[in-house]
């Protein structure tokens, strides 16, 4: 009976101590899950913006083909004034290519890389 009594109080503290760990536990769990949504509200919110700007960037790139057209068609060189005026432009026509890859990949990888 007195090694039973000894032990007493260790056996209330193990107790105790797992008691409070699986507290922390069903805290952590909870945050993680509020984590999770908080991430899979960014990342649709990622796609709304990307896929906007995807739109748009198409929109521009139909209204600087039917400039040139138009220049074209109105100028006295003809394609010529379109090739030099696309020499002198701001417009990097490869790197939005290469941008609209990686906002896909960036998209793609988030779909798998879900918690």
């Amino acid at each position: 009976l007195t090694q039973t009594c000894r032990y007493n109080s260790h056996v209330l503290v193990l107790l105790e101590g797992f008691g409070h760990l699986v507290e922390q536990l069903n805290k952590t769990q909870e945050e993680l899950a509020d984590l999770k949504n908080l991430r899979e509200k960014e990342v649709e919110q990622f796609r709304g913006i990307s896929e906007e700007w995807i739109q748009r960037e198409n929109g521009y790139k139909a209204e600087i083909k039917r400039l040139e057209l138009v220049l074209a068609k109105e100028s006295k060189d003809g394609l010529a004034s379109v090739a030099l005026a696309r020499h002198g432009s701001l417009v990097n026509r490869s790197e939005t290519k290469r941008f609209q890859a990686r906002l896909k990949r960036m998209s793609s990888s988030q779909d798998v890389g879900r918690f």
